[in-house]
């Protein structure tokens, strides 16, 4: 059903619906929507907002880039299960970093850490790497293992481990308590939110542009 060939109107029709620039466009916005709510309950991030949007817009562009490699029979539902698969690699990330990695730090010493990330990633590259050969075959695979996916889910894969899955991948580095399950919640519900509103933004842009 994937691979079923779509012909005229259908083909310009499903074409205007996803873009790159849509999928830039989306990225960008999200994480707009993002900074406002991170400002309002958990902290403000206004100082880095520059750097977050110009990093959602590039992963909102590779991410439609990908989905219209490996979808040829474009649908809504098709884009939200694409959508679901890489949330879903992130989410697995996540909770896979508890299984490999060895605690190196208790929640108040990660916190009280001047430069955190700079301690953390380092001994999280392995798993990350990992993650990224992991999603790219999975998604090739899930999606009839055509050489035109490769490239692009790799570079899906690489963009969402590394500007947005690192949160997710160090927390194995954590030590295990109470005070650990609710950042843990924190983070799937963010990565959720992330992935949501990129996927509801792309079509409702396409629609406002038809």
């Amino acid at each position: 059903m994937e691979h079923m060939p779509i012909h005229g109107a259908d083909r310009s029709r499903i074409g205007e619906r996803l873009t790159m620039m849509q999928g830039a466009s989306s990225g960008g916005l999200t994480v707009l929507v993002f900074a406002f709510v991170h400002d309002l309950w958990i902290a403000d991030i206004w100082f880095n907002v520059v750097p977050m949007v110009l990093s959602g817009a590039l992963c909102g562009l590779a991410i439609v880039w990908s989905y219209n490699s490996a979808v040829s029979a474009h649908s809504l539902r098709r884009w939200y299960v694409y959508i679901g698969v890489l949330v879903g690699l992130l989410v697995a990330l996540g909770g896979l970093s508890f299984v490999v990695l060895d605690p190196r730090f208790t929640m108040a010493e990660a916190m009280s850490i001047d430069d955190a990330l700079a301690e953390l990633i380092p001994p999280a590259l392995p798993l990350m790497v990992g993650a990224i050969v992991v999603g790219t075959a999975v998604v090739w695979v899930v999606y009839g293992r055509k050489a035109g996916i490769l490239v692009p889910a790799f570079v899906v894969q690489v963009l969402l481990v590394f500007l947005v899955g690192h949160n997710l991948a160090i927390l194995g580095l954590v030590e295990m308590s109470r005070d650990l399950v609710a950042p843990f919640a924190e983070f799937i519900g963010l990565t959720a939110l992330l992935g949501f509103g990129f996927a509801v933004g792309v079509p409702t842009l396409a629609a406002l542009r038809k």
